[in-house]
């Protein structure tokens, strides 16, 4: 079993830099904006008339903006999914008139809690309970119309959260699940939320302080944990669920990072909270703890399900906060305090076609399209990116990326004279699973083939190694280890003599997510986020490189790794 504590004063520091990177939209979707047709289609939706736009094929979200004369984020704020992308037959609210206050949209939806509806209560029992009225709680719950229902689940605004005694936990002996003792406070704190529309985006004002104050916000489940015999875990017999064992190594990661700032006397002060992302109750009960306002910085929680509220309350106390694994980018919707890792799917694709264009541009590069309208978004990222790459290298547009649909239209455009670059950007295994087996058998041939798939590839079971190798296969990564590095190593043998096992890939990430983000605390104060665009990190799992689009937005990292199968081994191709 693994023990340590954290103390409740870390002195740590070191310099770090990102560097920005910011993807523009091509003068390729510009173009699609002809193929438009404005909609008779019209709604009045919270007294303002929206245009019902509905997405065919083709269109994109920058084109669809300047058909209809439109700013790019007004149409994300009205239409908050959208910043994920858009798909044939979504449809799309766009203002009418573009001289509309933003005061008078509607409120921001994404804004609130859930409340479990419980024996007894009343609507009007309910908005006394938060302080919020009823025509707010109808629109944010229009299924309220046909009355509540016990067990149901409501959206509550957070606006102003009503005042109870409550415990706030800290110098918590975090990693040990088994052994948790705590230290204990009882204080009172009423939480104001700012209007989102008070914000500065573009100036981050903060402060360098002599003490700084850190938030871990980590599932462990330490209720969980706590039924588990320890000594069949120690035995091998028995693990912690999936969630708390990633919860450790995370933590365990970000606790050797601040054990290697310390030499550098950061006075910091670490708070923990160990947090059930299915209890809504639970995080509500959180954000009314009377120290969490007063955070400068937040890591976690690690899910997205239960990173929106705490998100939205460090936006209202303007806190810089960091979400490690979540990849979609809907957390960075309006909310300039946040700061994403983990590169989107779509952008993961994106940056793929940029290393393809770049280092195949004059082979045969065949991009194969399985029919599946759930991935035609990745389908679509590299295609539009390759094409503007392939048009910037002066190639002509019969070089353009060439679209296959299925094997069998793959093999027929195979060339026997050039390299033939294969890119499926799906994760459908099945699909995947069969199209590699006959792929590989063809490849044996006369053709030479190397194939571009996803990272997901790697968690198939059934996928045959030697087919992989065969192929050459490239995937685009978040994450990559080297343990050839000295670094590495030096960190490995640090992480033996303090825990008495090997790390795994939570550990890393951790000490990069935790090393990075407090070092820059450190080196620019509390206002430390108006310079992630303009600096780098390099970390032994992951490189952090981030930009923020639209400015009114958080910051995602854009750094992605390509990998290659070479003698069944991935290794860094980029």
């Amino acid at each position: 079993m693994k023990i340590f504590k954290v103390n409740s004063t870390k002195t740590f520091c070191l310099s770090f830099v990102f560097c920005f990177l910011l993807n523009f939209y091509s003068k390729a979707q510009e173009k699609e904006s002809t193929d438009i047709l404005k909609t008779k289609s019209t709604a009045t939706i919270n007294g303002l008339k929206y245009y019902l736009h509905i997405v065919e094929k083709g269109q994109t979200l920058f084109a669809i903006a300047k058909f209809y004369k439109r700013e790019l984020n007004d149409i994300v704020i009205d239409n908050p999914e959208s910043i994920d992308g858009i798909k044939p037959g979504q449809v799309l609210k766009i203002l009418i008139s573009s001289k509309i206050p933003s005061e008078q949209r509607v409120n921001d939806t994404t804004n609130f809690i859930m409340h479990k509806v419980e024996k007894g209560q009343t609507i009007y029992s309910i908005t006394k309970q938060y302080g919020v009225s009823q025509e707010k709680l109808k629109v944010l719950n229009p299924e309220l119309k046909d009355g509540l229902k016990l067990n149901q689940f409501i959206r509550i605004p957070v606006l102003k959260l009503k005042t109870d005694s409550i415990v706030a936990t800290e110098n918590v002996t975090a990693v040990s699940i088994a052994a948790k003792n705590s230290n204990q406070v009882t204080d009172e704190k009423k939480i104001d939320a700012a209007d989102h529309n008070s914000i500065s985006y573009s100036n981050y004002k903060g402060q360098k302080k002599e003490q700084y104050k850190i938030a871990f916000f980590l599932p462990f489940h330490a209720d969980e944990a706590n039924t588990i015999d320890i000594n069949a875990i120690i035995k091998g017999d028995a693990q912690f669920p999936n969630k708390t064992n990633v919860a450790l190594q995370f933590y365990e990661g970000a606790i050797l990072a601040i054990d290697s700032l310390k030499k550098l006397k950061l006075n910091a002060k670490i708070f923990m909270y160990d947090i059930d992302e299915k209890d809504s109750l639970s995080i509500y009960n959180i954000l009314k703890k009377n120290e969490l306002a007063t955070m400068d910085l937040i890591i976690g929680p690690l899910y997205g399900s239960s990173f929106m509220p705490i998100a939205n309350f460090a936006k209202q106390h303007q806190i810089a906060i960091v979400s490690p694994f979540t990849q979609g980018n809907k957390i960075l919707f309006n909310n300039p305090y946040v700061s994403k890792v983990t590169p989107s799917l779509t952008l993961q694709v994106e940056q793929m076609a940029h290393f393809v264009v770049d280092t195949f541009k004059n082979q045969n590069i065949i991009l194969v399209n399985n029919s599946n309208a759930k991935e035609a978004s990745f389908f679509n990222a590299f295609r539009n990116t390759a094409n503007v790459d392939l048009f910037k290298a002066g190639a002509i547009p019969s070089d353009s990326v060439t679209i296959a649909f299925g094997l069998g239209n793959t093999q027929r455009l195979l060339s026997t004279s050039k390299l033939n670059v294969v890119v499926l950007p799906s994760n459908n295994q099945s699909f995947v699973t069969e199209f590699i087996t006959q792929l590989n058998s063809i490849n044996k041939e006369k053709y030479k083939i190397v194939l571009f798939g996803l990272q997901n590839w790697m968690n198939y079971d059934n996928l045959d190694f030697e087919y992989l190798n065969n192929l050459s296969l490239h995937i685009p990564s978040n994450t990559f280890v080297d343990y050839k590095n000295s670094v590495t190593l030096n960190f490995i043998q640090s992480y033996r003599a303090k825990y008495k096992t090997e790390p795994e890939m939570f550990v890393y990430q951790g000490f990069d997510v935790a090393y990075c983000f407090i070092s820059s605390l450190l080196k620019e104060g509390t206002g430390f986020l108006k310079q992630l665009p303009s600096n780098k990190y390099y970390g032994m799992s992951s490189n952090f490189q981030f930009a923020q689009f639209p400015v009114e937005s958080g910051f995602e990292n854009k750094f992605v790794y390509i990998l290659k199968y070479k003698d069944y081994q991935l290794i860094k191709a980029n």
